[in-house]
């Protein structure tokens, strides 16, 4: 877990011109609710919790008015073309009680699988999880690399100490498959193979005028 340690100043000004305002100032609007007494209107330094936020998504240090509160980022709010943050949610945490968290997964390495023509997929891009403030990680790390065609890792496969997973246990977090034109190629062979097996049945001929004539 990667401790960083971030300003803050408190917020006493809201609404749409003063959030614009204090933008335009290189800040960025955001609120902490959780542990704290009540939900607090704080602004942070854009540029640093940008930087931040490429380096840890892990436990922020938050001093504000000289006091440091721990929390998390629970939600961040992009400007949807331009990709620059808008505002900032918070949560306050309390050291020796647990929190709930939603945390990204890293796959590391080549499966054998995609060696031999595989396709490689992923279904989870995070886990949810239950811990300790001192113990949430960066980032969970899966290795890949023993997958072979038609194999799959499961959230049961992830290890990771001090951690309770909130997942279903048995959900697939990412398999190896064969490329679509190779299945249907397998499933044609397989139903001529079956086609083959089938044992020729031989139907009795018509009886001609001639012989229904003689019975």
């Amino acid at each position: 877990m990667a401790e960083t340690i971030l300003a803050a100043e408190k917020r006493e000004e809201k609404g749409k011109a003063n959030v614009r305002r204090l933008r335009r100032t290189g800040k960025v609007p955001a609120i902490i609710y959780g542990e704290v007494e009540e939900s607090l209107a704080v602004s942070i330094d854009a540029h640093t919790f940008e930087m931040m936020m490429k380096e840890s998504h892990s436990i922020i240090n938050l001093n504000l008015q000289g006091k440091d509160q721990q929390v998390i980022v629970r939600e961040i709010q992009y400007h949807p073309v331009r990709g620059n943050v808008l505002h900032v949610d918070f949560m306050g945490v309390k050291k020796g009680q647990k929190i709930t968290l939603a945390v990204d997964i890293h796959y590391v390495g080549k499966t054998v699988g995609e060696q031999e023509g595989g396709i490689f997929s992923t279904v989870k891009q995070e886990i949810n999880i239950s811990v300790l403030p001192k113990d949430v990680p960066d980032f969970i790390e899966v290795d890949i690399s023993g997958l072979e065609i038609g194999g799959a890792l499961r959230v049961k496969d992830v290890q990771l100490e001090n951690v309770e997973f909130l997942d279903d246990l048995e959900d697939v977090i990412c398999r190896v498959e064969l490329p679509k034109i190779q299945e249907e190629v397998v499933e044609a062979d397989i139903e001529e193979e079956e086609e083959e097996a089938e044992p020729e049945v031989i139907t009795a001929r018509e009886k001609t005028e001639e012989e229904e004539k003689k019975e």
